[in-house]
């Protein structure tokens, strides 16, 4: 989820807002658009021939989903009904009109696998955010075994055998079960692939019979079908396929994630398991490694940053990179890759440390600031004693400070030397972020949002949001995203310009750097966005987390009450 600089075309949005802008007297009127405009339907031809075949797309994506009882078909009456709850799933405009995007959809390869009637999802979407669907039972026992029946012509028989077998370990290197071959002489496998002709009128690629007691997947009787009538030669279809399928047979329905890999419909490019898939599974199962590992615990740690660099990667990090605490006595940590802490620096005035981009500073209880020098305790002073410095901001390559007059102050590089930022309206600021190609982004005290680019001046401000709902702002790489009072997490499309709702589960606090986006939710629980709107993955669901921080590479951090810091492992 990469955000390019902002077009000619914003340019021109951003002076007409501020042609606007004194006309604007509503409070928590936006002055960017809450949604992308609506495209007009691009209806498919409605022949009799059309209309059959759009009939059954509609009645195998409802069945897929178990959506609809045994022998069970829409009224007519329903069909636009039906087809704005398919277009909801696909995140597409809900006209009620079957389009072109849905045909494409629907033209793709397809799973054939039904699952048993559920009368919670058919009743409708009340959450359309809902992703992954967990069919029930799992398996009860590992190692789970699977056994070929039969083979296709269309590929070498040991070709089929590894490419099934890459299959299952897409799934168990994220699971603690194993999966293998079942023995030569073992009376039968839990799992059985085979290959059988379904028919010139069958449309489904494959299926997996999911069959169970109610408590457990029954051995034996869980068979992965695939449609012999299909050229299997293409092996990265089959693997996609097989992937897919061993989804069902470890209990997993399909997702309503597009891009994942329990979705109904695919593409026959082999492709990572996505985020929802690991969710799904992993909500089934658990890992196959503890998920976090604690790394410190000290009643005296008040703070936790990351200092990740934008032009390294996280084989060569900058000197300074890495993970830093604070603890109340004015010490501060660095954690090392060995996994020790090592002091560098131990000052009883020290109450803020802040980093990005290869450096490290702190701020004294008298207002004076300090840049690591990456060597030993030795700290260059940049900052003199001011009473007027509410705090410091690192990003991109510059150091900020926020002061009691409402004014930005930025570190001109030199001695002690600060170039003040005037500010743009009498409210104070309540929060400052910075974009890589430092781009100053302020939230004031009343909610309004305004930025500038660089370089700053005192007329450069522009303002982006008047809503006094807006409590946090956040920024990773270019991409910019605020925190409202009601826990939604709105992300700021910068193509073409305009807020979109990326979560709305009740956050209480977002942390952004790269393309990573994290919110920690008021139950303590933290999760990680996964770049498609609503979708999120749990990464802990303990009650007594404080902070998380992250690198670029998708490192994490957590802080919880007490003190302890953990690291995620798994």
């Amino acid at each position: 989820m990469r955000i390019r600089s902002p077009s000619f075309l914003i340019g021109v949005v951003v002076c007409y807002i501020l042609c606007i802008v004194n006309h604007a007297t509503a409070q928590g009127t936006s002055l960017i658009p809450s949604a992308s405009p609506l495209p007009k339907p691009s209806a498919v031809p409605q022949g009799r021939a059309d209309r059959r075949k759009q009939s059954k797309n509609v009645h195998d994506f409802f069945k897929a989903f178990g959506w609809l009882r045994h022998n069970e078909t829409i009224p007519d009456a329903q069909f636009p009904a039906a087809v704005r709850r398919i277009q909801k799933v696909l995140r597409e405009p809900p006209t009620g009109v079957y389009d072109q995007h849905m045909e494409s959809v629907m033209s793709r390869p397809r799973c054939g696998t039904i699952p048993p009637y559920n009368p919670d999802e058919a009743k409708g979407d009340k959450d359309i955010r809902k992703r992954y669907v967990i069919w029930g039972p799992k398996w009860d026992h590992s190692p789970i075994t699977y056994r070929f029946n039969n083979f296709t012509a269309d590929l070498p028989a040991d070709r089929q055998k590894s490419i099934v077998s890459a299959a299952f370990t897409q799934w168990t290197k994220l699971l603690p079960i194993s999966i293998a071959p079942a023995a030569t002489n073992a009376p039968k496998a839990d799992i059985h692939v085979r290959f059988m002709s379904m028919g010139p009128d069958e449309t489904a690629y494959a299926f997996t019979n999911m069959i169970a007691d109610g408590l457990a997947l029954s051995s034996g009787l869980i068979n992965i079908t695939f449609n012999d009538d299909y050229n299997w030669s293409d092996d990265r279809l089959f693997a996609f396929t097989a992937t897919h399928e061993i989804g069902h047979a470890l209990g997993l329905s399909h997702s309503r994630v597009e891009d994942a890999v329990m979705f109904l419909y695919y593409e026959g490019m082999n492709r990572p398991i996505h985020p929802d898939d690991q969710a799904a599974v992993h909500t089934v199962y658990g890992w196959k490694n503890p998920r976090w590992s604690r790394i410190d615990g000290n009643s005296a740690t008040r703070n936790l940053i990351q200092v990740s660099s934008a032009t390294t990667s996280s084989t060569t990090p900058a000197l300074v990179d890495g993970i830093y605490q604070l603890r109340s006595t004015g010490q501060v940590l660095w954690y090392n890759p060995s996994g020790t802490w090592t002091s560098v620096d131990n000052n009883k005035d020290t109450v803020q440390i802040a980093g990005a981009n290869g450096y490290l500073y702190q701020r004294h209880a008298d207002g004076s600031t300090y840049k690591y020098s990456g060597a030993g305790t030795n700290w260059q002073w940049i900052g003199a004693a001011n009473d007027n410095v509410i705090d410091i901001v690192a990003a991109a390559d510059q150091v900020y400070m926020r002061r009691k007059d409402g004014w930005i102050a930025r570190w001109s590089g030199t001695a002690q030397t600060w170039t003040a930022i005037q500010q743009p309206s009498s409210p104070s600021s309540a929060q400052i972020a910075v974009t890589d190609s430092k781009t100053l982004w302020n939230l004031l005290s009343n909610g309004d949002i305004v930025r500038s680019e660089w370089p700053y001046s005192a007329t450069s401000w522009q303002i982006v949001d008047i809503n006094p709902a807006n409590i946090q702002i956040a920024v990773g790489g270019e991409n910019f995203y605020k925190l409202q009072s009601d826990g939604s997490v709105i992300w700021l499309d910068m193509e073409q310009y305009y807020w979109a709702d990326v979560e709305n589960a009740g956050s209480v606090a977002i942390y952004a750097v790269g393309n990573f986006l994290y919110s920690r939710h008021a139950d303590g629980s933290v999760w990680r966005y996964t770049g498609t709107p609503g979708i999120w993955e749990m990464l802990d669901e303990r009650k007594d987390s404080v902070a998380v921080v992250g690198d670029r590479s998708g490192g994490v951090y957590e802080m919880v009450k007490g003190g302890d810091i953990y690291k995620l492992v798994s």
